[in-house]
């Protein structure tokens, strides 16, 4: 688990574990639990800070399995205001489980009606899952542009890709197990593609820059089933990446926040989370964030308006809803994830 400060503009944001007791005049706390790194968080955080200065943004990093057992067995007396992950499941477990408050706003009247459950979970960001690849390396050689193209491509150039594949672990990536999933779901091909990652002695990590990076320094050539936010901020700032949105279908995950019940900064969790829904927070993170904004009217190159600017691409949101715990049920979670092992004949790197 990471602990850690953000320092914004020269707002007050910090974690107020390192700033030692605050006086008693000493401005209100916002804790967030969040499995979202700070950078991406960062913009719309600094724009929630200039309109609320009095308010101190406690920032807690994680990644998303540890973010579910932090809720659920906390380490001291303490509850956060505000949880985020990407790992929709999993926070719908949570909120099913009786960890989140009702939140009720006309904002929530701009959310698409997938992205919002029961007035309690709700999703503020729209990201493909992506393919990811080094461009020098496919000099001269033709993308695979679906999930059956890829499954062909690495099965008839095994010699290219060969260890030089990367995706997530699904043992220890919770949005790694969701899209891996949901493919189950959506895709009638997707334990052929698996078969197919396999043959290729495809390389599991547990986090999204570990891939990306080694794509960049061409020890891959390729990244499946990839976040698209953080892929396409990475190859916007990084020339050797090039980002393939799937033709036939493109899983969309959103990150999802909710409001504990035992939040104790109630009115300022309320304040965050409507800003981050809000047409204003929205086109924060559609300009300058490392996320994809899910509003349908935000505008910039983090915004759906930007995915669909080349191409009419086949998206399917992953709705919020009690069909994400499925897949959690220890019984088919071990099935899927022995399938997945047998299949994929992994090739872990898992730091």
């Amino acid at each position: 688990m990471l602990l850690g400060a953000i320092v914004l503009g020269g707002r007050h944001l910090y974690d107020a574990m390192s700033a030692g007791t605050r006086a008693e005049n000493a401005p209100p706390s916002l804790l967030i639990y969040s499995a979202t790194d700070r950078i991406a968080m960062a913009p719309v955080l600094e724009a929630f800070a200039l309109r609320y200065p009095d308010v101190v943004l406690n920032y807690r990093e994680y990644n998303t399995m540890e973010l579910d057992q932090a809720m659920r067995n906390p380490a001291r007396d303490e509850s956060p205001d505000l949880v985020i992950s990407s790992a929709m499941d999993l926070q719908i477990r949570l909120v099913n489980d009786g960890f989140a408050q009702a939140f009720e706003d006309p904002v929530l009247s701009e959310l698409p009606s997938w992205a919002n459950w029961r007035n309690e979970a709700f999703g503020f960001s729209y990201e493909p899952i992506v393919f990811v690849y080094n461009k020098a390396a496919f000099s001269g050689k033709e993308l695979p542009k679906t999930h059956e193209a890829l499954a062909t491509a690495l099965r008839s150039d095994g010699l290219f890709f060969q260890h030089r594949v990367g995706s997530y672990d699904v043992r220890t990536s919770g949005v790694g197990y969701l899209v891996a999933s949901q493919d189950e779901v959506t895709s009638s091909i997707s334990g052929r593609l698996q078969e197919s990652l396999g043959r290729a002695f495809t390389r599991v990590y547990c986090c999204t820059a570990q891939i990306l990076d080694a794509i960049s320094d061409g020890e891959l050539v390729l990244g499946y089933n990839m976040l698209g936010s953080y892929a396409l901020a990475r190859a916007y700032a990084d020339p050797r990446l090039g980002v393939i949105v799937p033709q036939d279908y493109a899983l969309v995950v959103s990150r999802v926040a909710f409001i504990p019940k035992k939040a104790r900064n109630l009115t300022g969790a309320r304040a965050l989370l409507r800003f981050m829904l809000s047409f204003e927070g929205q086109q924060v993170i559609a300009q300058h964030g490392d996320l994809v904004a899910i509003h349908p009217q935000a505008t910039g190159p983090y915004s759906v308006t930007a995915l669909q600017q080349e191409q009419t691409l086949n998206f399917h949101p992953i709705a919020l809803g009690p069909a994400l715990m499925v897949y959690l049920d220890q019984s088919k979670r071990r099935r899927f994830v022995s399938e997945w092992q047998n299949a994929l004949l992994y090739d872990p790197v898992i730091p």
